[in-house]
């Protein structure tokens, strides 16, 4: 094998294997790129939605405070409750009618005195709970989903003058967080988003998941629960980078946010597997390239190798023709590096033979040459 093919080999191997290690540490160093991606964008989505609820909860906050506020409404619940008035009764029946009609995501409004027993009532759901402790703070009762669908209760009392006289309660139609959670923009065809209540040792999934499943998982123990819907209430909220294990037993990305006030989780989730197609297309994508670039590398580098041994090629040929009596031949001297400063070497030695006269038949053109005799 010549040293052009030698040459030119090596020039394609290292070609070739400094583009493998170039190609892998691109691929490693862009799949941890595109998983960082998608982790931000996951908690960016879990912090939106988040802000999302608490303007929802917020909302039924002021609505509630509005209404305890007015003062035709705290006069006559402390008229009714002094003299049970049915006058002031009816007018409290139509003041909470009307407030019904002009606020349809009101379920129900009561209105109780400050022992708890009802006055009066608009709407139809009926949830039952504990006694509440009265204050002027709104009050979190509880969230239920009832064969309506889901509903919120808070309760806070009524004053009139700086004296407590009576509770109200609203229950909202709570479905505005469906639109929150129903939307997987950013999430792919696996990802999704939902709010967690916790109640008693349960574990209870408020609106509606995104995948089929056969076994009903919408209820789960706390002590059993899947990862996604446990983990939301432990104090650590930064998950990201962590895989975890999903109601439906998918390994998901997820991150998280509790929501203080009405204790509840949010979790948005995609699957590990196909955040990793984009990976895997960047992999596909890569060896093509890496082929289109192994051919050009073999080409390129079989004529860069012939290219370069071109001129040792050449002087090759020049001694060969000398040795077999081309005494005449000269190398050609170009450039100033080692191939020129043999070319010049041989062309001397030749030019030393011719001037001192010696006989080129002392020399053997086999490849045993002999060195000219020492008397000349």
């Amino acid at each position: 094998m010549d040293i052009r093919t030698r040459l030119s080999l090596v020039l394609v191997a290292v070609s070739l294997v400094s583009m493998a290690l170039l190609g892998t540490f691109a691929y490693i160093t862009s799949a941890d790129l595109l998983q960082e991606i998608s982790l931000r964008q996951l908690d960016a989505l879990a912090e939106s939605k988040k802000r999302d609820l608490n303007k929802v909860y917020a909302s039924w906050v002021d609505k509630l405070r509005l209404l305890r506020s007015n003062d035709q409404l705290s006069r006559l619940v402390r008229d009714y409750a002094e003299t049970d008035d049915e006058e002031a009764l009816r007018q409290l029946e139509r003041v909470l009618q009307g407030v019904k009609v002009a606020l349809p995501l009101i379920d129900k409004i009561e209105i109780y005195d400050i022992d708890g027993n009802e006055i009066t009532a608009a709407g139809r759901t009926k949830v039952v709970h504990e006694r509440v402790e009265i204050g002027e703070e709104v009050v979190h009762v509880g969230t239920y989903l009832t064969a309506d669908g889901l509903r919120v209760a808070l309760l806070s009392g009524i004053s009139l003058d700086g004296t407590l006289v009576g509770v109200i309660e609203i229950i909202f139609d709570a479905s505005d967080i469906f639109d929150i959670t129903g939307d997987y923009t950013g999430l792919g065809e696996t990802g999704e988003a939902f709010v967690v209540m916790r109640e008693e040792g349960r574990l209870t999934v408020l609106n509606p998941l995104r995948m089929d499943v056969e076994v009903v998982t919408t209820q789960q123990i706390l002590d059993y629960a899947s990862d996604d819907m446990r983990l939301v209430f432990e104090a650590d909220e930064n998950r990201l980078g962590e895989a975890y294990e999903d109601y439906r037993g998918e390994k998901v990305w997820l991150a998280t946010r509790y929501l203080e006030q009405p204790d509840w989780g949010l979790v948005v989730k995609v699957d590990v597997s196909e955040e990793a197609k984009r990976a895997d297309a960047l992999q596909e994508s890569l060896i093509d390239i890496a082929v289109a670039l192994s051919a050009f590398a073999i080409i390129g580098g079989a004529l860069l190798g012939f290219y370069l041994a071109r001129p040792i090629h050449e002087l090759a040929i020049i001694v060969e023709r000398i040795r077999h009596g081309e005494w005449g031949l000269r190398a050609e001297v170009k450039g100033d590096d080692e191939i020129a400063y043999l070319s010049g070497a041989l062309n001397q030695f030749v030019e030393y033979i011719e001037t001192e006269h010696i006989d080129p038949s002392g020399f053997e053109s086999d490849d045993n040459a002999r060195k000219p005799d020492s008397n000349g």
